[in-house]
């Protein structure tokens, strides 16, 4: 009796697991596996709202398309979407989410064998090992996709892409994140256009792979950007390689590869920008790299020395720790960076254009004995910008003995950086990449507008200073000091400034707000002449465009980059620009007074702190007393004493009646120094805020306040807080806390009335 009742139970815990297994496959009475089979080849498939726990199988041709984006739930089992042995399957707007986790099986959201003319778009892809996997399925299309990743080691990843034997397949618009590599292999006639894949291993990996296409994509905050590898005739531009920064860190390895054509790329802050081993490596054959720019990487461009037969003209190499480098010893040659009689921006160039054709009149020669050193020896790179660095470098070029061989020779380098035509990110991107490279870009231009660099060996005769010649005008009354009516700025197809109008009176102070990108900078270089752009811009009733010297008289402007010659003193280099202005040298006095630097004139500029280059850089926009001074982020750089100080020298010349117009991130700067703040969003108009101190309830923003607290009171204080209605959470050793900006005060005094002890605090801009 008791084996029979047995026997019943276990029948009927089999029949109700059943039973709810058919329930959640048939969810709002539609079972897609059944309709899947039912469908006839060809068959369009509505898939209603809903969950459907199921892994499904395709074997005929037939579209799945998602109304108000039902979830196909793998049960964390498995591929959850198979499609084998049918042509022209599109799967579009479904949910496809927990595949299973086994890399022996690659369990996949999508997998797709011998089934050309797949289409899979718009699809958001969840927890899935490898996301969506093709193999010997040609002419497929991978569009529109998001593909996140199982939370999982990167080891233990599978892949957001692989496409396998499938040629002339398109993946294009993806978001992919935080999988392990986008993988094509022996895939001919791709194209790779406008996705963002970050966050992975190898953020784009191909082998064997002719005549592709890679454009329009930003690749960002991976191990390596893209390994590129044995393969021929790609094509690569318009992308952004950014923040890949692994052990190797490459925005771009370039292994094997033949016929590249590279143009309008960006590589910025990558360990390096471009890596070459063998590529070319057909004897026949070179490659071509132009309009490209390589900003603030570790390293430029990176080759192993027996490379040959690239070619590099009208690209920038801005601010990289080292523009060009080499893995080892060895011969660098028949590798060209001067093409028909054109040869690229080196922000470290320090020649001249006298005769005004937009060409150094010396080549640059890339000659560091440091350099060469670290490139036999890589662990010297830990002693990069050390003083051994300077000292070996210092020791080359007093004794012949040490001097280093030149690694290459530009003949004509450009003396204006080259932007490339790159798309803002993508949807989904850091779209503060391109706002941040595209200024250090135009940085460039600022230095050469200063003049090249003067050091003390090597800079024109002296001649004795002349008297101004170029006066700022004295603003007319009820004139406005700026004027931009409909200013709009474009770089490529990315709207930096969109039909901006707004003025500012004389004796005003005026700061611009917004978050990176928002068009802050790109006003100011409009201001400033350094772009050109649409709209009408005055400056001190000046033409900006028609009367650019009259105007630019009218400012002195305060840059956030500084970019002084180290070994001049803060009097020579005042003198320095004091020359190029036609300013009298006793004019250079007044302004070391002014700014509280009198006593260090003498001091090299290598041996000023942050603070007191920053306090150089105003007495310079100081030099022929402008009524106007443009400043941008100006104590972004700077510790808190340094910035106090420096914005009692902004509220001294305020006071004095000058004009100001700057950017900031401080909130209290903005209720320091401003009358009324303009709010930048996208580059628009947001808002204007003629009370600065409203601006952060205006804009809804906090500040998080740290509270150290001993460590037996903080739950303590924690409730008291909550209760209190202050949203506070644990921080290591105390708590946070965000409060509205006028009331930061009052957590503090809350605790202290109620005698829980505060050991230290600290205030930073929150949201």
């Amino acid at each position: 009796m008791k084996q029979t009742s047995l026997i019943l139970l276990l029948n009927f815990i089999v029949a109700a697991c059943l039973a709810g297994s058919a329930a959640s496959a048939q969810e709002n009475g539609f079972d897609l596996q059944a309709a899947i089979d039912a469908a006839a080849p060809g068959a369009v498939i509505d898939v209603p709202p809903g969950v459907y726990r199921q892994n499904l199988v395709i074997a005929k041709p037939i579209t799945l398309a998602g109304l108000d984006w039902p979830v196909i739930d793998g049960g964390n089992q498995g591929n959850i979407i198979e499609i084998n042995q049918a042509p022209d399957v599109t799967i579009r707007g479904l949910v496809i989410r927990n595949s299973g986790s086994r890399l022996d099986q690659e369990n996949a959201g999508i997998a797709v064998d011998q089934s050309p003319g797949l289409t899979a778009e718009n699809n958001r892809l969840e927890n899935t090992l490898f996301g969506i996997y093709i193999k010997d399925s040609a002419d497929s299309r991978i569009i529109g996709n998001t593909i996140g990743a199982k939370d999982l080691d990167v080891p233990a990843r599978g892949d957001g892409i692989r496409v396998w034997y499938s040629y002339n397949t398109e993946v294009s618009g993806n978001r992919v994140d935080r999988g392990r590599d986008v993988v094509l292999w022996y895939n001919n006639g791709a194209v790779i256009r406008d996705n963002v894949i970050s966050n992975g291993r190898y953020g784009l990996h191909f082998m064997y792979c002719d005549d592709n296409l890679v454009e329009g994509n930003t690749i960002e905050g991976n191990s390596v950007g893209a390994f590129l590898m044995y393969s021929r005739r790609l094509t690569l531009r318009h992308n952004i390689f950014a923040h890949n920064r692994g052990p190797s860190g490459y925005g771009i390895g370039l292994k094997d590869m033949d016929g590249v054509e590279a143009v309008d790329n960006l590589f910025s802050g990558n360990r390096v920008g471009m890596y070459f081993d063998n590529s070319p490596w057909s004897v026949d054959v070179s490659q071509h790299f132009t309009r490209n720019a390589f900003v603030y990487n570790d390293i430029g461009l990176l080759f192993t020395p027996a490379v040959k037969r690239n070619q590099f003209s009208h690209n920038s190499f801005i601010d990289n720790l080292e523009q060009v480098g080499l893995t080892g010893s060895g011969t660098f040659e028949k590798n060209d960076f001067t093409v028909d009689g054109a040869g690229n921006f080196w922000s470290d160039y320090t020649g001249y254009d006298t005769t005004g054709d937009g060409l150094g009149d010396l080549p640059y020669v890339s000659k560091s004995l440091f350099e060469n050193m670290m490139d036999s020896h890589p662990h010297l790179r830990l002693f990069q910008l050390s003083p051994a660095q300077q000292a070996v470098d210092l020791a080359a070029r007093a004794f012949p003995i040490f001097q280093p061989k030149p690694k290459f020779t530009d003949h004509a380098p450009l003396m204006e950086p080259v932007i490339p035509a790159v798309n803002p990110p993508a949807a989904g991107s850091n779209r503060a990449i391109w706002a941040v490279a595209g200024g250090l870009l135009l940085a460039g231009g600022l230095v050469i507008a200063a003049g090249r660099r003067a050091l003390k060996g090597d800079r024109p005769p002296y001649r004795p200073p002349q008297p101004a010649v170029t006066r700022p005008a004295l603003p007319v009354k009820d004139t406005p000091m700026i004027t931009v009516t409909h200013l709009t700025k474009t770089f490529g197809n990315f709207t930096a400034v969109d039909d901006l109008s707004f003025e500012v009176a004389p004796g005003e102070a005026v700061a611009l707000w917004g978050a990176n990108g928002a068009g802050k900078t790109t006003v100011i270089r409009s201001l400033l002449g350094l772009l050109s752009a649409r709209g009408e811009l005055r400056v001190n009733g000046f033409d900006a465009r028609r009367q650019g010297k009259q105007a630019r008289a009218a400012v002195g402007y305060v840059p956030q980059e500084l970019a002084f010659y180290d070994d001049l003193s803060a009097r020579e280099t005042l003198l320095f620009y004091a020359r190029l202005k036609h300013i009298a040298a006793h004019r250079v006095d007044e302004v070391l007074n002014e700014v509280g630097l009198s006593a260090h004139g003498h001091k090299i500029v290598a041996a000023l702190s942050g603070g007191m280059k920053q306090r150089l850089a105003l007495a310079s926009a100081l030099l022929a007393d402008p009524p106007l001074l443009i400043l941008d982020e100006p104590t972004s750089n700077l510790d808190t004493t340094a910035r106090d100080e420096f914005i009692k020298l902004l509220l001294a010349q305020k006071q004095r009646g000058k004009t100001l117009l700057f950017t900031s991130h401080r909130l209290e700067e903005v209720e320091l120094l401003t009358s009324r703040v303009l709010v930048l969003e996208d580059g628009r108009l947001k808002l204007i805020c003629d009370r600065p101190a409203e601006l952060a309830g205006r804009l809804g923003m906090t500040l998080s306040l740290k509270l150290i607290i001993p460590s037996l009171l903080q739950e303590e204080a924690l409730r008291l807080l909550e209760a209190q209605g202050f949203p506070a959470s644990r921080n290591g050793v105390g708590l946070r806390v965000n409060v509205l900006p006028s009331a930061k005060l009052a957590p503090l005094r809350l605790l202290l009335e109620r005698r829980i002890e505060v050991n230290n605090f600290e205030i930073e801009n929150g949201v």
